[in-house]
């Protein structure tokens, strides 16, 4: 059997061995899914029936009856909700595939017992609620029967409390304290049967207190006869709703006492779920691990196999490749093994033939490209010094600025102008073209470049772009190519033009030390608006310059 059978063959057997890792891992995911998500529904079971506690809480502490049927909408709600998860749980615990391999927690006969008592609380919720429910509603419209009734016991007694106090009476006063004590005690306090009997042993004494008088007021029997039966029919409904209240109070220590229940049982669903899920895991992992061993053990041998058979193969190309490199172009390999390495070997033959027959023309052909390179470089060399000396003497005819432009492709050498607004600069020597009558050449032409090499020093310092010289005359302008707004070039310029002064009066010392005694003074004028900049003259030679009024202006 040659080598490629026996790596199909290899990894056949370890694709099964890791399809059934693969498989257990699935099985594994799937558990503990169905192991969280289980655990999850029992949770939120027991969020809702906490919900339901608290809609039961607030129906008790609600004192609006809008407010409710609001509550049991949302009682009902949380109701329909646990119905829903619990109809979920249920269809769960029926066996699925994987039930029949490894027994799911929903098939635990202790789980399903607990989740069984939550079901069943949760009818008891319900069945408090709607008894909570009614007796709030009860409680409600005694309330405000209370409320409409206890007006008119106020009214009354105020009114009681006049006539009792204009009979001047002390015994009578005395007993209408009492009788307010005990309408507090009946009404705030004890609310109970007990109280409401004293309240009305107090009435009936002041009745008959009255009654024993020579001259009974009648219109003061006839109120507290009145006040005794507002009396009556008010505490009934006290003692009413104090009863409901304890009724309620007892529902709700119930219903704690069943949330409580539940709580307890839900902690233990999840520890059975959690011991039932770690007990599938650690067989799984048993599982797992005898399998990885098995396949680590198949993958060394096979490895090992195909090592000491690639390292005869790879040793027999080495030496080959070896060889040719030390120049033994006429060598030859043999690899007696799979088609695939046979033509390896065909083709390395191949490869040794060809070697043999260029490397014969190799080095001549190094040597023609070597000498054609050389040649290259030196011409393109020699282009670059001519290009670099052209660029440098062009610079000298131009204002710095428009040959940046230029030369960085900002600005394109065409026939076009623009309206743009500057400040236009001009200025001459006074005197000086007399000075060119008396003058020799060599001297004048001395003084005018060496005033005008110091005049555009400075005028490239402030930012000045040199329109021309004209003689001995210079002009400038600012706010092209370059523009730092229009107060700031006119600024600019008027330093520029200040510095200039400064400088000509250097000059002056200095010339008239070299001999020139006529004193030279410097005109200038300066003046901002819009004019036309651009290049003018023809295709042949153009002129990049500034025209119209404003320029004129500063000739002026």
């Amino acid at each position: 059997m040659n080598i490629r059978k026996k790596l199909i063959y290899s990894f056949i057997i370890l694709v099964v061995f890791i399809l059934s890792i693969e498989f257990l891992s699935l099985i594994s995911t799937y558990q503990i899914r169905e192991d969280t998500q289980f655990a999850t529904q029992v949770s939120n079971l027991i969020k809702i029936q906490e919900n339901m506690n608290e809609v039961i809480n607030s129906v008790v502490y609600e004192n609006e009856i809008n407010n409710l049927e609001k509550i049991k909408g949302d009682f009902q709600g949380y109701e329909l909700s646990f119905e829903k998860l619990e109809r979920v749980i249920n269809a769960a615990n029926q066996k699925d595939w994987v039930d029949f391999i490894l027994e799911d927690s929903h098939q635990n006969q202790e789980i399903k017992t607990s989740l069984s008592k939550l079901f069943d609380n949760e009818k008891l919720i319900e069945t408090t609620f709607d008894t909570i429910y009614q007796s709030q509603s009860n409680k409600l419209n005694k309330k405000q029967d209370f409320e409409n009734r206890y007006k008119e016991e106020n009214e009354k007694r105020v009114a009681l409390q006049k006539l009792v106090f204009d009979t001047e009476d002390r015994e009578l006063i005395q007993e209408f304290g009492n009788l307010k004590y005990y309408s507090k005690e009946t009404l705030y306090q004890h609310k109970d049967q007990e109280r409401l009997s004293k309240w009305l042993d107090s009435i009936n004494k002041i009745i008959e207190k009255l009654k024993k008088q020579a001259q009974p007021n009648q219109g003061l029997l006839g109120l507290l006869d009145q006040y005794r039966d507002v009396v009556q029919y008010l505490g009934k409904i006290v003692i009413e709703i104090n009863g409901i209240e304890v009724a309620e109070n007892d529902l709700i220590k119930e219903l704690k006492k069943n949330l409580e229940n539940n709580r307890q049982e839900s902690i233990l669903i999840e520890e059975k779920i959690n011991k039932a899920t770690e007990a599938f895991l650690g067989n799984i992992s048993i599982i797992q691990f005898i399998s990885f061993v098995i396949i680590i053990f198949f993958a060394i041998v096979l490895t090992y196999y195909i090592y000491s058979r690639l390292s005869r193969i790879i040793n027999t190309l080495s030496l080959g490749a070896r060889r040719l490199k030390e120049g033994a172009y006429d060598t030859r390999i043999l690899i007696d093994e799979d088609r695939e390495f046979n033509e390896i070997a065909i083709t390395f033959n191949e490869m040794a033939k060809n070697i043999k027959e260029h490397q014969e023309n190799l080095e001549e052909k190094i040597q023609q490209r070597t000498i054609e390179l050389q040649e290259a470089l030196t011409a393109i060399q020699q282009q670059k010094e001519i290009l670099e000396s052209l660029s440098n003497k062009l610079a000298k005819y131009l204002s710095p600025q428009v040959f940046e432009s230029i030369f960085s492709g900002k600005q394109d050498v065409v026939l076009e102008s623009k309206r743009k607004y500057l400040t236009v600069f001009f200025s001459d020597i006074k005197g000086f073209t007399e000075l060119t009558d008396t003058v020799e050449t060599e001297a004048l032409t001395q003084i005018l470049n060496e005033y005008l090499d110091i005049m555009s020093g400075i005028v490239i310092k402030h930012g000045g772009t040199i329109d021309k010289y004209i003689g001995d005359s210079i002009m400038v302008f600012f706010g092209d190519p370059a523009t730092q707004g229009k107060a700031q070039d006119a600024m600019r310029c008027i330093k520029m033009a200040i510095e200039m002064k400064e400088e000509m009066s250097r000059l002056r010392i200095k010339w008239r030390n070299d001999g020139i005694s006529k004193p030279f003074h410097i005109r200038m004028g300066i003046n901002s608006g819009y004019c036309t900049v651009g290049n003018f003259g023809s295709k042949n030679r153009l002129d990049y310059t500034i025209i119209g009024g404003v320029v004129k202006l500063t000739f002026w």
